[in-house]
């Protein structure tokens, strides 16, 4: 006999989760968690005594919320998503993978620009002619990017 079978669910799943609980089983602070609630995004269940009870289920919405915070979507793009709202759920992805590609290409830029500031022959690179002909292009209103590729 299985250990569900010989106990009552009542007594071993509580039927709702106070906003401490539910912070203390997704590691998301209360007050996040009522913010949460303020934008609609993890609503509690019902109220008792004027606090928060959250269904178990909830537990699951964080993890999904903080799933895409880790990817990259902001909490109004996350809303957007679980209410399917505007665009479809795949746009939305292929947005933000758009995104993410030009963020990483500005990291590899910026990297490069960088790694030239550290073995530049120059002792320091605020006396290197190339540094400052890649600040002059960004005066000119030159990308990061042309800046570096004109001063090479």
């Amino acid at each position: 006999m299985s250990a569900t079978e010989r106990t009552p669910a009542s007594s071993t799943t509580p039927t709702s989760l106070s906003i401490g609980e539910l912070s203390e089983r997704t590691g998301v602070p209360t007050s996040a968690l009522r913010y949460y609630d303020e934008l609609g995004l993890v609503r509690p269940a019902a109220r008792a005594a004027g606090r928060r009870r959250y269904a178990a289920s909830a537990v699951r919405d964080v993890t999904l919320i903080l799933f895409f915070r880790g990817v990259g979507f902001s909490l109004a793009e996350i809303g957007r998503f679980l209410a399917g709202e505007r665009q479809s759920r795949q746009e939305m992805i292929d947005h933000k993978l758009a995104e993410l590609a030009e963020q990483q290409h500005r990291i590899e830029v910026a990297r490069t620009a960088l790694e030239h500031g550290r073995q530049c022959p120059a002792s320091d690179p605020m006396k290197c002619s190339r540094f400052w002909l890649i600040i002059e292009g960004r005066q000119r209103g030159l990308s990061l990017e042309e800046s570096h590729a004109r001063a090479h």
